[in-house]
Order: C-alpha cells, then sequence, then structure tokens
C-alpha cells in the first residue's frame, strides 16, 4: 500500500506544479506553461504524446534507483527531499524581492498574504467572500481517492510501472483537447484544473 501511495504523490507533485504554473501564468501573462517547460524537450511550444510519456517514464525511472520496477519509501524520501529543496531555493527567490538573498518579515508576511488570499479564492468556489464548511473539506479528500483508485487498475494496493504508463497515457489524451496527438500553450492555457 506504500508503494501506490509513493506513485500518487509522485503524480500529485507533476499535476500540482502544473496547476501552480498555470495560474502563476494566466497572472503574469504570456509565459510558457510549466508543462511545457517539464516536457517540451525541443522547444517548439507543443508537447508530443511522446515527449510527455517519455518525461513520465524519467521521472518514474529517476526515483526507481534500484530499478526493480517499483518506487519504495527510502526511494521516494530521496527524491522527494531533492525536489523539496530545489523547491524551497526557489520559493526563498520569491520571496527575497530585494535579491539580497534574505527574506525580511515584511517580504515573508507579503508573500503570505499573496498566496492566502490565492488559496481563498480557489476554495470559495461560490465567491461569496466565506468558506462554508463543505468547500474547505473538500480540497483534497476527494482527489487523492479517486487518483487512487483510476492508477490502481487491479487493485493489488501498488501501482506497477504499466499502471502507470497507463495513467500518463489518459493524463495526456485528457490534456489533448483536439486529438492531434500533441498538447499546445493553448490547449493548457483553454483548460480549467480542479
Amino acid at each position: 500500500m506504500k508503494k501506490l501511495y509513493l506513485s500518487l504523490i509522485l503524480l500529485s507533485l507533476v499535476y500540482t506544479q502544473a496547476v501552480s504554473a498555470q495560474q502563476d501564468n494566466r497572472q503574469k501573462g504570456p509565459k510558457s506553461h510549466h508543462f511545457l517547460k517539464m516536457f517540451d524537450t525541443n522547444a517548439d511550444g507543443i508537447v508530443t504524446e511522446a515527449e510527455f510519456n517519455t518525461g513520465m517514464q524519467e521521472r518514474y525511472q529517476n526515483m526507481d534507483v534500484d530499478r526493480n520496477g517499483i518506487v519504495s519509501m527510502d526511494e521516494f524520501k530521496q527524491y522527494s527531499a531533492k525536489r523539496h529543496k530545489n523547491w524551497q531555493q526557489k520559493k526563498h527567490g520569491k520571496m527575497d524581492l530585494d535579491k539580497n538573498g534574505l527574506i525580511s518579515k515584511q517580504e515573508f508576511i507579503d508573500h503570505a498574504l499573496k498566496r492566502a488570499e490565492r488559496n481563498f479564492n480557489k476554495q470559495d468556489k461560490n465567491q461569496d467572500g466565506q468558506l462554508s464548511q463543505d468547500e474547505s473539506a473538500k480540497k483534497h479528500g476527494e482527489k487523492k481517492q479517486r487518483l487512487l483508485e483510476k492508477m490502481d487498475k487491479n487493485q493489488d494496493g501498488q501501482v506497477s510501472r504499466d499502471e502507470h504508463k497507463e495513467m500518463t497515457q489518459r493524463w495526456f489524451k485528457k490534456l489533448d483537447a483536439n486529438n492531434d496527438n500533441v498538447v499546445s500553450d493553448d490547449e493548457l492555457r483553454a483548460r480549467k484544473f480542479h
């Protein structure tokens, strides 16, 4: 069961990064979507199914250090620690507005307020300026359960390489709105992630 959750967490990390980047890009203007940065290996502004599949398999292989087809808890912790360190460095850079290498109390507070406002607005589905118990409770629980069920097709409590590959192909097809086997920046920007 732990191995299943590791794969689930990996997918959640990738999905969350893509969603966060999409929201940031909407606010900042015409920058490349994070999905493109992750998977558009030839920098032509689109992600082919081959590029996507290759990228997802590389991520899985990077985690599977002993190459046994399953990501162990230790392997995941190691991969996650490295990703977290990179994320922390990036976050520090965003918060350090005067670029002096230090985060002042005011920089920290300003960053926290912006993030809190974005999160609040995202959860406030009816945009009434208040979060009901229902709005705040649904944030993660239902998504994780659905994702888990989708990934573990044979319900054995683990996500095999084949199950992971099948899930990534379904994800790509969902993003490829016009079914041309290519995910463009326009398709990414038009898609609403929930």
